[in-house]
């Protein structure tokens, strides 16, 4: 008889995965619309000079949302970055999803939903640390993780994970499954963005 636990959520169907900011020395990051949630995991770019306080390729948590403003934290649920300056150019965020554990599982069901004129690409990633590893971070001796295949659901086709699962701008509801029996944890990453957003739940089954 197989078991399964209630769907995790990984990404917010309402939230922008990508979008331009505007920030203050308030600590006050604007977005218009964002629908991010407290305890999102962010990370920033820019085409030329980040806000003062803010670093590239750096993880921070959403705090203090309203409808199109928020703060960052360094830490879930801490204190809000000192932001010093504005930056130059444009700068825009980027939604990353959470790490699941599965170490106690063999396999995932997951339900992704694009909507909103969605146009993307998405990969899963898989690691076999014992500590969650950063995803969101270059792979290395001690952060190791790879992409994982999936199979899916309605053409039992095989995706490879370096190739990912690509939405060409059509709404689209579809389901995976993948083999998780020697991982401890997986992910998902959006690698390539245009438009829309994307809502992703992973179910756990032994």
């Amino acid at each position: 008889m197989q078991h399964s636990l209630d769907e995790t959520m990984v990404y917010l169907g309402t939230s922008k995965p990508e979008a331009e900011f505007t920030a203050a020395v308030t600590d006050i990051i604007t977005s218009a619309a964002h629908a991010l949630a407290n305890g999102d995991l962010l990370q920033f770019t820019t085409e030329t000079t980040l806000p003062a306080g803010l670093s590239l390729a750096t993880n921070y948590y959403v705090i203090d949302i309203t409808t199109n403003t928020f703060k960052v934290s360094a830490t879930p649920n801490g204190t809000a970055v000192d932001i010093t300056g504005t930056g130059t150019g444009a700068h825009t965020y980027h939604l990353k999803g959470r790490a699941i554990y599965v170490g106690d599982w063999k396999n995932i069901g997951m339900s992704l939903n694009f909507v909103s004129t969605p146009t993307m690409t998405i990969k899963v990633q898989g690691s076999m640390q014992t500590v969650c590893p950063d995803f969101n971070a270059d792979q290395s001796s001690t952060n190791r993780w790879d992409y994982v295949e999936v199979i899916d659901s309605n053409s039992a086709t095989a995706i490879d994970g370096d190739t990912g699962v690509a939405c060409s701008g059509t709404a689209d509801n579809r389901l995976f499954e993948a083999n998780v029996s020697v991982l401890e944890w997986i992910s998902v990453v959006i690698t390539a963005f245009t438009a829309g957003t994307l809502d992703v739940r992973i179910k756990v089954i032994v």
